[in-house]
């Protein structure tokens, strides 16, 4: 069996990472950290190349999950200055409800940017004679200032028997002028989020997406987090293996005390370790992808091994790529306080490594539970008279 990229998967890898390198450079995000505004030309041009709508869950031969965290690891790589993930998953989302298909259409050809609100903090609807009405805050929502649509999953008060129930997935005007948005000054400054408030905002039937209520809201952002955590981990796959190779072309450039510090056996030993930890993050994302894009039974233990894995293995890469890079790497000026920053924020969103641990400890508990039922249950028990 072949478990590498397949001869078209390896072109669009090299596609996107020229086409990022040239368009993304780090002169354009460090433009970008001084005026946080997409570029329309960004925006039009990963259009164009059919990356925001890649995945297809309705697809049963092939959902485009591979190619996802493909293009997700160029643009960990890049430091891509675009809602990227938000537009793939949330599009994934919003094809499998017809009543959208203007909407998808619209996104798909770069003439709307949408964004996801990860984080719901009371947001919640109540019904009205026209509709709908929302108040309540919503949190860690990537570029909502230039964004024109956000996904979030709210509450709609009577439309299910207990809070998850509740639970719908909406569509809301980010240019509404009942939305009013203030940037959350998270650490990665090429990546900014934003904390979402809504005050009366009017909401309509079709900006649901399917029906409301009746649990409906939940299932769909628990698969939208799912595929979000998985491109995630392959994001900060791309930015450590970018960070690894940076700081091993400076070490056979930089001399000290006459001697070029890559033949350093420390450093060495430090490299080879970085290097081990980018390449085991990989085989765990490619894994994950891979049961997810076949509807294998471990797909939420491989996302969660993979997230894990690569939330902490990424921010000990680029910490000891800015150590190996002695002085400089703490200067602004260096760009692996860059790399460093977009890991953090992206091994924090949507779970660290120890809250998806807690779900590999909880699958691997509830199997043994049930290892232990079945055999006390095909067990005999042999009655000795007295």
């Amino acid at each position: 069996m072949f478990f590498g990229y397949s001869d078209e998967e390896k072109m669009l890898q090299r596609s996107v990472r020229d086409m990022l390198k040239e368009r993304n450079s780090t002169e354009y995000v460090r433009g970008f950290m001084k005026n946080p505004t997409i570029s329309k030309d960004l925006q039009r041009l990963l259009a164009q190349q059919g990356l925001l709508g890649i995945i297809d869950l309705e697809n049963k031969e092939e959902k485009g999950i591979v190619n996802a965290i493909i293009v997700s690891q160029e643009a960990g790589r890049s430091l891509l200055t675009y809602p990227l993930i938000e537009s793939m998953v949330g599009l994934a989302i919003l094809k499998e409800s017809k009543q959208q298909k203007q909407l998808v259409d619209e996104i798909e050809l770069g003439k709307k940017i949408l964004t996801v609100a990860w984080v719901n903090t009371d947001a919640k609807a109540r019904k009205t004679e026209d509709g709908f009405v929302i108040n309540g805050t919503l949190r860690e929502v990537p570029f909502a200032e230039d964004a024109d649509v956000i996904l979030a999953n709210v509450r709609i008060s009577g439309y299910g028997a207990t809070a998850e129930e509740e639970e719908t997935l909406v569509v809301i005007d980010s240019k509404h002028e009942a939305v009013t948005k203030l940037n959350s000054q998270s650490v990665d400054e090429t990546y900014p989020l934003y904390e979402v408030s809504l005050a009366n905002y009017p909401l309509q039937q079709s900006q649901l997406v399917g029906r409301a209520g009746m649990g409906s809201g939940q299932a769909k952002m628990k698969k939208m987090r799912q595929l979000g955590s998985l491109l995630l981990a392959a994001e900060i796959v791309g930015s450590s293996e970018r960070a690894l190779y940076d700081t091993v072309e400076y070490t056979k450039q930089r001399e000290q005390f006459g001697t070029v510090i890559g033949s350093f056996q420390a450093l060495k030993h430090m490299a080879a370790e970085m290097y081990m930890k980018v390449e085991s993050g990989k085989v765990a994302v490619d894994y994950a992808a891979w049961t997810l894009d076949t509807n294998n039974e471990e797909a939420e233990e491989a996302v969660a091994i993979a997230k894990s894995y690569t939330s902490s293995a990424g921010i000990e890469i680029c910490g000891n790529a800015i150590q190996m890079h002695g002085g400089i790497g703490f200067t602004w000026e260096n760009d692996m306080h860059l790399f460093f920053k977009r890991v953090r924020r992206s091994a924090a969103l949507l779970g660290d490594s120890y809250e998806h641990r807690e779900t590999l400890a909880t699958i691997a508990i509830d199997q043994l539970l049930k290892k232990d039922n079945k055999i006390t249950s095909e067990s005999k028990v042999d009655y000795v008279e007295i």
